[in-house]
């Protein structure tokens, strides 16, 4: 199968992306965890400060499903209550052969 990854962009609202990030990096013990989980690391928006974009990547969409299965995903998404403006927007893909420093 091949690797999955997914693109995330979180829209905060105003004045909450540092407590957005906290209740992300609260995942990180878990995804540590999770063999099929590459890579999980967040990026804050040089343009827009209250905007964190997530790049995930697995080793095919079954380690995906357990990612967003786990008990920690719910809780993570329960957590973001009043911190975010609008819905998260996902874009998944598929990493071509071609390109330096991902995992194989």
């Amino acid at each position: 199968m091949a690797q999955t990854s997914l693109f995330v962009k979180l829209t905060t609202q105003p004045g909450k992306r540092d407590e957005a990030v906290a209740a992300l990096e609260r995942m990180l013990p878990t995804v540590h965890e999770e063999e099929g989980t590459l890579v999980y690391s967040f990026h804050l928006d040089a343009a827009d400060a209250d905007v964190i974009w997530v790049f995930e990547l697995y080793t095919d969409g079954d380690a995906l499903g357990v990612h967003a299965g786990s008990p920690a995903m719910a809780e993570l998404v329960g957590s973001f209550g009043d911190l975010l403006a609008a819905p998260a927007e996902m874009i998944m893909a598929t990493p071509t052969a071609a390109g330096k420093g991902l995992p194989s």
